[in-house]
């Protein structure tokens, strides 16, 4: 598995991202609502931020996570130019969220599954840090032949990263496309 070249941030900043599917409606469906605490994780360069923060409103907050320093650093300043009050970024090591057990009603991520070292522990450890009944996204690539994103090879099926988040204690609910080049997992920390 390979990392995200932080090179490339201004890449994942893009809105030519929003071709690949609309975060607005995915949110929604996958039941991010107003006054929730919610986790991105694998934030990257902050794409996703605005609409997280904008989904929880005044009364939530979102807590965003990347493993690497210049992707924090480069989150943080979006969220401050953007004026993103109910937003933190924070530094995290991939097996340890800098939290408290129970934090989370619900977790985002967005192509970030398929970088993971090891899934199973990972999950195990959003797990910890998600209360029970906590909604999961899990977005990812398609293990398909496609025209952006890695190569197929480096992706996980559907049935492959459900089995991993089954594996962890959590519920694969089912997985949907939510675009051309992706599927995302609903996924239920069971209560």
């Amino acid at each position: 598995m390979h990392k995200f070249d932080p090179s490339k941030l201004e890449k994942l900043d893009s809105p030519s991202r929003l071709e690949l599917f609309d975060p607005e409606k995915v949110l929604r469906e996958f039941g991010l609502r107003q006054g929730m605490t919610a986790f991105d994780i694998g934030t990257g360069a902050g794409f996703y931020l605005p609409y997280l923060s904008k989904a929880v409103g005044e009364s939530g907050r979102v807590l965003a996570f990347d493993v690497q320093k210049e992707a924090v650093e480069y989150a943080k300043r979006k969220t401050q130019e953007l004026g993103l009050t109910n937003v933190e970024v924070l530094l995290s090591s991939e097996l340890s969220l800098p939290v408290e057990d129970s934090v989370t009603d619900f977790v985002y991520m967005a192509f970030v599954f398929h970088e993971l070292e090891n899934p199973v522990e990972f999950m195990k450890e959003v797990s910890r840090a998600s209360k029970q009944g906590a909604l999961m996204c899990i977005i990812d690539w398609t293990k398909e032949d496609r025209d952006k994103g890695p190569p197929k090879e480096e992706v996980f099926s559907e049935w492959e990263m459900g089995l991993m988040i089954e594996e962890a204690g959590l519920r694969a609910a089912r997985a949907v496309k939510v675009g051309n080049y992706a599927f995302g997992f609903y996924v239920l920390k069971p209560g």
